[in-house]
């Protein structure tokens, strides 16, 4: 039995469609490594994806150790790629769901001079981490 050059075609270009989602989903490539997601719910996993998304523009994140605290605060650790594409390692977070606002960690040199712009909002999510999502 023949195929029908139509019928080549349409197949043919189905399969660029299909390979086109693929490449096009860098949203859903955003993850929860750990299951920790079933912490937290998927309401709430989906608004802190989000947010991580929308904060580090980082489709491609790897996020851990959800967990609440409180009422209002979900914490965890994301890993995000640099500019080289390289994942730089695991830095905590918070995220108030009330307020819609996320805050990772800064790192050390990031907090060499209280001088710098934004100094005094990363010293802030620094202190909210600690008193929020670190164990007594």
């Amino acid at each position: 039995m023949q195929s029908r050059p139509g019928a080549r075609c349409r197949r043919a270009s189905a399969c660029l469609a299909f390979l086109a989602l693929v490449l096009m989903r860098p949203a859903w490539a955003q993850t929860v490594e750990d299951g920790s997601d079933g912490t937290i719910g998927p309401a709430d996993t989906t608004r802190v994806l989000a947010l991580i998304r929308q904060d580090l523009n980082s489709p491609d994140a790897k996020v851990t150790q959800l967990r609440r605290s409180g009422a209002s605060h979900v914490c965890g650790s994301v890993n995000v790629k640099n500019r080289d594409g390289l994942y730089t390692g695991e830095r905590g977070f918070v995220v108030d769901l009330p307020s819609g606002t996320f805050g990772r960690v800064p790192d050390g040199p990031e907090l060499l001079s209280p001088r710098a712009a934004g100094f005094a909002g990363k010293e802030a999510i620094r202190q909210s981490y600690f008193r929020l999502c670190l164990d007594d």
